[in-house]
């Protein structure tokens, strides 16, 4: 990659590597998901079992989508306006629009894709306005403070969602069913499953003191302090549309009255709770990070690395 950097810089942008950019930007947004190459993810999470519906989620994603898109954008081409823009755009409709998508789904792991879908865009939002504040020459602080939010919410998310999907296959393993119109007052028969579904439905929501309120705070704040006052209201506003569809979650499969089909549902053996309980951990734990320790230590050097774009090809060539 630092090869790569510093033949681009000398030799400048040319129409074959704008080309190229714009390959690397639809190829690794696909790996994410985001809008408008979303249309895999709704149909792989069904068809997936819970375990690698969590890992699809919480690294192929990610690692494979997101740290890709951001090291190639960032380090070897060099963040300028024209591809943070692209990033707001790409990052506000795919949080915009995987929302709606998920408040009309009755079945639990679509829901669960198109939410991925919104939370990807909360990231890809955040990380486009901390490129966009730094191509504009403005308060470095401010673009590190974006740029941290993404990033935190990336990990957050890893954790809230691989959180929800292994809850909802622990449903599905007793429940048999993926239907939310079928289910209904699961809590009485497998409460440690509600208690961490409830707990990833909060954390997801951005409801305090979980570990999605504390990035979802910084997303906000930093599109405040970066005067896109429109994307910060977008992000509280979809917040809400998130919390609307896991309360709809919450009313038709955890709460609410037991039917005779599910009489006999147990909660799920040890081993699967214990999987649970580890994230619910993970979901009030997190927001630690924010503290000054362990935010050096595990969030400032990724935010550095990415802060200095292509100065990155110089740490690793010596020159």
């Amino acid at each position: 990659m630092a090869h790569i950097s510093r033949l681009i810089e000398n030799r400048g942008m040319n129409p074959a590597l704008i080309f190229s950019t714009v390959l690397f930007i639809a190829g690794f947004s696909l790996k994410a998901a985001l809008v408008p190459f979303h249309a895999w993810l709704p149909d792989a999470h069904p068809s997936a079992p819970a375990p690698i519906s969590a890992m699809l989620s919480g690294v192929l994603i990610k690692v494979l989508g997101i740290y890709a898109l951001l090291r190639v954008g960032f380090n070897v081409f060099g963040v300028n306006q024209i591809f943070a823009s692209v990033l707001i755009w790409l990052g506000a409709c795919s949080m915009i629009i995987g929302a709606f998508l998920a408040l009309g789904q009755w079945d639990y792991k679509r829901l669960l894709a198109y939410s991925s879908i919104s939370q990807v865009g909360y990231i890809i939002l955040s990380l486009g306005i901390g490129g966009a504040v730094i191509a504009r020459g403005d308060s470095p602080w401010v673009a590190s403070l974006a740029i941290m939010g993404g990033l935190f919410h990336l990990m957050n998310h890893a954790s809230f969602k691989s959180l929800l999907f292994l809850s909802s296959g622990a449903i599905v393993y007793s429940a048999q069913t993926r239907d939310l119109k079928k289910m209904g007052g699961l809590c009485e028969r497998m409460p440690i499953t509600g208690f961490a579904t409830n707990i990833g439905a909060f954390s997801i929501s951005g409801i305090p003191p979980f570990n999605g309120f504390w990035s979802k705070l910084i997303i906000v704040v930093a599109a405040i302090q970066a005067r896109y006052y429109l994307l910060a209201f977008l992000a509280v506003m979809v917040s809400i549309i998130t919390l609307a569809y896991y309360l709809k979650v919450q009313r038709y499969a955890l709460f609410g009255h037991l039917g005779e089909a599910l009489k006999n549902v147990k909660e799920v053996p040890a081993l699967m709770c214990f999987s649970m309980l580890f994230l619910v951990l993970l979901c009030v734990g997190m927001g630690f990070l924010l503290l000054p320790w362990p935010r050096g230590a595990v969030l400032k050097p990724a935010v550095e690395v990415l802060m200095r774009g292509t100065q990155y090809a110089g740490l690793i060539l010596g020159r």
